[in-house]
Protein backbone atom coordinates (compact mmCIF):
# COMPACT_ATOMS: atom_id res chain seq x y z
CA UNK A 1 0.00 0.00 0.00
CA UNK A 2 1.41 3.26 -1.10
CA UNK A 3 0.38 6.37 0.31
CA UNK A 4 0.76 10.02 -0.59
CA UNK A 5 0.37 13.21 1.60
CA UNK A 6 0.36 16.39 0.59
CA UNK A 7 1.00 18.94 3.00
CA UNK A 8 1.46 23.08 2.05
CA UNK A 9 4.05 25.07 3.97
CA UNK A 10 3.80 28.95 3.75
CA UNK A 11 2.66 28.58 -0.27
CA UNK A 12 5.24 25.72 -1.04
CA UNK A 13 3.57 22.25 -2.22
CA UNK A 14 5.55 19.49 -0.87
CA UNK A 15 4.92 15.72 -2.14
CA UNK A 16 6.37 13.19 0.34
CA UNK A 17 5.59 9.50 -0.87
CA UNK A 18 5.95 6.80 1.90
CA UNK A 19 5.63 3.28 0.88
CA UNK A 20 4.60 0.01 2.90
CA UNK A 21 4.20 -2.88 1.50
CA UNK A 22 3.70 -5.30 4.54
CA UNK A 23 7.01 -6.11 6.39
CA UNK A 24 8.98 -4.19 3.44
CA UNK A 25 9.34 -0.74 3.30
CA UNK A 26 10.65 0.16 -0.52
CA UNK A 27 11.93 4.08 0.05
CA UNK A 28 11.33 6.49 -3.03
CA UNK A 29 13.91 8.88 -3.79
CA UNK A 30 13.69 12.35 -4.31
CA UNK A 31 14.88 14.54 -6.90
CA UNK A 32 17.34 17.67 -6.02
CA UNK A 33 16.58 19.36 -9.16
CA UNK A 34 14.58 22.71 -9.55
CA UNK A 35 14.59 24.28 -12.87
CA UNK A 36 16.16 22.30 -15.94
CA UNK A 37 17.36 24.57 -18.75
CA UNK A 38 18.17 23.67 -22.42
CA UNK A 39 19.12 24.51 -25.69
CA UNK A 40 17.06 23.43 -28.10
CA UNK A 41 18.47 21.40 -30.43
CA UNK A 42 20.21 23.24 -33.20
CA UNK A 43 18.96 26.54 -31.79
CA UNK A 44 21.76 27.41 -32.05
CA UNK A 45 23.26 25.24 -33.89
CA UNK A 46 26.74 23.89 -33.61
CA UNK A 47 28.63 26.50 -36.23
CA UNK A 48 27.07 29.30 -38.30
CA UNK A 49 28.51 31.44 -41.35
CA UNK A 50 29.31 34.90 -40.89
CA UNK A 51 25.64 37.14 -41.29
CA UNK A 52 23.99 33.37 -41.65
CA UNK A 53 20.80 34.00 -39.36
CA UNK A 54 19.85 31.59 -36.32
CA UNK A 55 17.78 31.06 -33.58
CA UNK A 56 18.59 30.86 -29.93
CA UNK A 57 15.70 28.97 -28.04
CA UNK A 58 16.22 27.61 -24.45
CA UNK A 59 13.23 25.03 -22.97
CA UNK A 60 13.34 25.51 -19.15
CA UNK A 61 11.37 22.77 -17.01
CA UNK A 62 10.26 23.27 -13.13
CA UNK A 63 11.40 19.43 -12.00
CA UNK A 64 10.87 20.45 -8.48
CA UNK A 65 7.77 20.95 -6.02
CA UNK A 66 7.60 25.02 -5.60
CA UNK A 67 5.37 26.19 -8.34
CA UNK A 68 6.83 29.37 -9.62
CA UNK A 69 4.57 32.35 -11.10
CA UNK A 70 4.99 34.50 -14.30
CA UNK A 71 8.23 36.76 -13.79
CA UNK A 72 9.40 34.80 -10.88
CA UNK A 73 12.75 33.04 -13.26
CA UNK A 74 15.00 35.15 -14.69
CA UNK A 75 17.50 33.88 -17.55
CA UNK A 76 20.30 35.85 -18.30
CA UNK A 77 22.36 34.72 -21.55
CA UNK A 78 26.24 35.42 -21.76
CA UNK A 79 29.54 35.35 -24.01
CA UNK A 80 27.56 36.77 -27.05
CA UNK A 81 30.70 38.23 -28.20
CA UNK A 82 31.52 41.87 -29.47
CA UNK A 83 29.41 41.51 -32.52
CA UNK A 84 26.45 39.30 -32.22
CA UNK A 85 23.19 41.19 -33.33
CA UNK A 86 19.49 40.68 -32.27
CA UNK A 87 19.69 38.71 -28.85
CA UNK A 88 17.70 39.53 -25.99
CA UNK A 89 20.37 39.16 -22.86
CA UNK A 90 17.50 38.30 -20.32
CA UNK A 91 14.27 37.06 -20.87
CA UNK A 92 11.81 35.83 -17.77
CA UNK A 93 9.10 33.26 -17.73
CA UNK A 94 5.74 34.27 -19.21
CA UNK A 95 4.23 31.41 -18.15
CA UNK A 96 2.60 29.91 -14.67
CA UNK A 97 5.51 26.97 -13.73
CA UNK A 98 3.93 24.27 -12.14
CA UNK A 99 5.81 21.88 -9.45
CA UNK A 100 7.17 18.65 -11.35
CA UNK A 101 5.48 19.41 -14.89
CA UNK A 102 6.54 17.83 -17.62
CA UNK A 103 5.84 20.70 -20.47
CA UNK A 104 8.66 23.08 -20.75
CA UNK A 105 8.41 26.51 -21.34
CA UNK A 106 10.02 27.68 -24.62
CA UNK A 107 12.12 30.86 -24.13
CA UNK A 108 13.27 33.24 -27.48
CA UNK A 109 16.37 34.64 -26.66
CA UNK A 110 16.79 35.57 -30.68
CA UNK A 111 14.99 34.25 -33.71
CA UNK A 112 17.54 35.80 -36.28
CA UNK A 113 20.72 35.89 -34.70
CA UNK A 114 23.82 36.71 -36.38
CA UNK A 115 27.31 37.81 -36.69
CA UNK A 116 28.48 40.63 -39.60
CA UNK A 117 31.49 41.15 -38.57
CA UNK A 118 34.04 40.19 -41.60
CA UNK A 119 36.66 37.11 -40.09
CA UNK A 120 39.52 35.75 -41.72
CA UNK A 121 39.46 32.50 -39.12
CA UNK A 122 36.52 30.43 -37.46
CA UNK A 123 36.11 31.24 -33.54
CA UNK A 124 34.25 29.51 -30.94
CA UNK A 125 31.25 31.51 -29.01
CA UNK A 126 30.43 30.50 -25.71
CA UNK A 127 27.00 30.93 -24.81
CA UNK A 128 26.16 30.88 -21.17
CA UNK A 129 22.87 30.56 -19.78
CA UNK A 130 22.53 31.88 -16.09
CA UNK A 131 19.35 31.08 -14.29
CA UNK A 132 17.94 33.02 -11.50
CA UNK A 133 14.68 32.25 -9.52
CA UNK A 134 13.15 31.74 -5.93
CA UNK A 135 12.71 28.36 -4.59
CA UNK A 136 11.65 26.41 -1.53
CA UNK A 137 12.50 23.31 0.28
CA UNK A 138 10.32 21.50 2.58
CA UNK A 139 11.17 18.14 5.09
CA UNK A 140 9.06 16.76 7.69
CA UNK A 141 10.40 14.02 10.13
CA UNK A 142 8.53 12.57 13.31
CA UNK A 143 11.27 13.13 16.36
CA UNK A 144 11.42 11.33 19.79
CA UNK A 145 10.58 13.62 22.89
CA UNK A 146 11.53 12.59 25.75
CA UNK A 147 14.52 12.71 28.45
CA UNK A 148 15.48 8.71 28.34
CA UNK A 149 17.66 7.61 25.62
CA UNK A 150 15.41 5.06 24.45
CA UNK A 151 11.80 3.94 25.62
CA UNK A 152 9.47 1.91 24.54
CA UNK A 153 7.65 4.33 22.76
CA UNK A 154 10.40 5.93 20.71
CA UNK A 155 14.10 6.20 20.65
CA UNK A 156 16.41 9.66 20.56
CA UNK A 157 19.37 7.49 18.89
CA UNK A 158 19.16 6.93 14.96
CA UNK A 159 19.27 9.23 11.49
CA UNK A 160 15.69 10.73 11.79
CA UNK A 161 16.04 11.65 8.01
CA UNK A 162 14.34 9.17 5.37
CA UNK A 163 15.22 9.30 1.89
CA UNK A 164 11.77 10.36 0.96
CA UNK A 165 11.78 12.98 3.62
CA UNK A 166 12.12 15.91 1.38
CA UNK A 167 10.27 17.94 -1.29
CA UNK A 168 11.56 17.66 -4.61
CA UNK A 169 14.06 20.59 -4.49
CA UNK A 170 17.73 21.36 -4.65
CA UNK A 171 18.24 22.35 -1.12
CA UNK A 172 17.84 19.35 0.87
CA UNK A 173 17.66 18.36 4.65
CA UNK A 174 20.06 15.68 4.93
CA UNK A 175 20.28 14.62 8.61
CA UNK A 176 18.30 15.17 11.29
CA UNK A 177 19.40 13.43 14.85
CA UNK A 178 18.70 13.90 18.09
CA UNK A 179 21.24 14.36 21.91
CA UNK A 180 20.16 14.40 25.62
CA UNK A 181 22.55 17.37 27.59
CA UNK A 182 21.21 16.48 30.88
CA UNK A 183 17.56 17.73 31.02
CA UNK A 184 17.92 20.12 27.72
CA UNK A 185 16.99 18.22 24.33
CA UNK A 186 18.56 18.52 21.41
CA UNK A 187 17.61 18.12 17.73
CA UNK A 188 20.20 18.70 14.99
CA UNK A 189 19.43 19.47 11.22
CA UNK A 190 21.64 19.49 8.15
CA UNK A 191 21.34 21.00 5.39
CA UNK A 192 23.23 21.24 1.77
CA UNK A 193 23.09 22.52 -1.62
CA UNK A 194 22.66 19.00 -3.34
CA UNK A 195 21.92 19.59 -7.29
CA UNK A 196 24.30 18.45 -9.65
CA UNK A 197 25.92 21.72 -11.74
CA UNK A 198 25.78 20.96 -14.85
CA UNK A 199 29.20 23.50 -15.29
CA UNK A 200 30.11 26.16 -12.86
CA UNK A 201 29.10 25.42 -9.29
CA UNK A 202 25.06 26.56 -8.45
CA UNK A 203 24.79 29.41 -6.13
CA UNK A 204 22.55 30.09 -3.53
CA UNK A 205 20.69 33.94 -1.92
CA UNK A 206 18.22 34.83 0.65
CA UNK A 207 14.90 35.33 -1.36
CA UNK A 208 15.36 38.74 -1.30
CA UNK A 209 18.59 38.90 -3.50
CA UNK A 210 18.57 41.52 -6.68
CA UNK A 211 18.82 39.00 -9.53
CA UNK A 212 20.62 41.55 -11.99
CA UNK A 213 22.79 43.02 -8.77
CA UNK A 214 24.46 39.10 -8.56
CA UNK A 215 25.01 39.09 -12.42
CA UNK A 216 26.79 41.88 -11.95
CA UNK A 217 28.71 41.03 -8.65
CA UNK A 218 27.21 43.95 -6.25
CA UNK A 219 28.95 43.46 -2.77
CA UNK A 220 25.92 43.97 -0.86
CA UNK A 221 23.95 41.20 -2.67
CA UNK A 222 26.94 39.00 -2.36
CA UNK A 223 27.08 39.65 1.28
CA UNK A 224 23.78 37.24 0.81
CA UNK A 225 25.42 34.69 -0.55
CA UNK A 226 25.08 31.31 0.78
CA UNK A 227 22.22 31.57 3.18
CA UNK A 228 18.57 30.48 3.13
CA UNK A 229 15.76 31.04 5.15
CA UNK A 230 14.61 28.07 7.55
CA UNK A 231 11.25 28.27 9.60
CA UNK A 232 10.87 25.48 12.21
CA UNK A 233 7.75 23.96 12.67
CA UNK A 234 6.95 21.75 15.61
CA UNK A 235 3.53 20.99 15.08
CA UNK A 236 1.32 22.39 18.80
CA UNK A 237 4.08 22.17 21.05
CA UNK A 238 5.86 24.95 22.57
CA UNK A 239 8.87 25.76 24.52
CA UNK A 240 10.85 25.12 21.23
CA UNK A 241 13.73 27.19 20.94
CA UNK A 242 16.55 27.32 17.63
CA UNK A 243 19.89 28.73 17.02
CA UNK A 244 19.94 30.93 13.52
CA UNK A 245 21.00 33.81 12.75
CA UNK A 246 18.99 37.19 11.97
CA UNK A 247 17.66 37.83 8.49
CA UNK A 248 19.48 41.40 7.89
CA UNK A 249 22.90 42.70 7.78
CA UNK A 250 25.37 41.69 10.23
CA UNK A 251 23.41 38.12 10.62
CA UNK A 252 23.90 38.10 14.01
CA UNK A 253 22.92 35.21 16.15
CA UNK A 254 19.63 34.96 17.31
CA UNK A 255 17.49 32.02 19.23
CA UNK A 256 13.72 31.67 17.10
CA UNK A 257 11.97 29.12 14.88
CA UNK A 258 12.61 31.79 12.02
CA UNK A 259 15.91 33.11 10.34
CA UNK A 260 18.92 32.60 8.35
CA UNK A 261 21.22 29.92 7.71
CA UNK A 262 24.54 29.76 6.47
CA UNK A 263 25.84 26.98 3.79
CA UNK A 264 29.70 26.19 4.58
CA UNK A 265 28.55 24.02 2.61
CA UNK A 266 26.55 21.95 5.20
CA UNK A 267 23.92 24.36 7.40
CA UNK A 268 23.38 23.58 10.50
CA UNK A 269 20.24 24.39 12.83
CA UNK A 270 20.51 23.58 16.57
CA UNK A 271 17.06 23.67 18.28
CA UNK A 272 17.01 22.41 21.96
CA UNK A 273 14.18 22.29 25.09
CA UNK A 274 14.33 21.00 28.81
CA UNK A 275 12.23 18.01 28.88
CA UNK A 276 9.88 17.12 31.96
CA UNK A 277 10.88 13.60 33.40
CA UNK A 278 7.55 11.78 32.93
CA UNK A 279 7.58 13.58 28.88
CA UNK A 280 7.88 11.18 26.42
CA UNK A 281 6.20 11.08 22.89
CA UNK A 282 6.23 11.35 19.64
CA UNK A 283 6.63 14.79 17.61
CA UNK A 284 6.24 15.82 13.89
CA UNK A 285 9.28 18.54 12.59
CA UNK A 286 8.73 20.44 9.83
CA UNK A 287 11.65 22.21 7.79
CA UNK A 288 10.82 25.14 5.42
CA UNK A 289 13.42 26.33 3.34
CA UNK A 290 13.32 29.77 1.21
CA UNK A 291 16.06 30.83 -1.44
CA UNK A 292 16.96 32.37 -4.30
CA UNK A 293 19.07 29.62 -6.68
CA UNK A 294 20.96 30.07 -9.52
CA UNK A 295 22.70 27.52 -12.24
CA UNK A 296 24.20 27.70 -15.86
CA UNK A 297 24.70 25.79 -19.08
CA UNK A 298 26.63 26.43 -21.88
CA UNK A 299 26.09 25.97 -25.66
CA UNK A 300 29.17 26.09 -27.90
CA UNK A 301 28.82 28.19 -31.18
CA UNK A 302 31.63 28.18 -34.04
CA UNK A 303 31.43 31.28 -36.10
CA UNK A 304 32.92 30.74 -39.44
CA UNK A 305 34.23 33.45 -42.47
Amino acid sequence: MRQIITFSIIGILALLILGIDGCQKTETVVNTEGIEMSFVANAPPDSVMVNQEFPIYVDVLNKGSSNLNSGDAKFYLSGIGYDLKNVEKSVSNTRFLSGQSTIPERLVFAKNARWTTPLENSFPLYLILTGCYNYGSASQVDVCVSNKNSTTLCSISGEKIKSNSNNAAPIQVTSVTEKLEGSKLQIIILLENKKIAQVAPSHVYLVDTDCDKILTGNPDEMQKENKVKAIIRTGAEPGWVCKLQSKDVPYAPTTALEGVVTLEPVGKIVCEKNVQSEDTHMMPLTVSLLYRYSDSITKTVRIAP
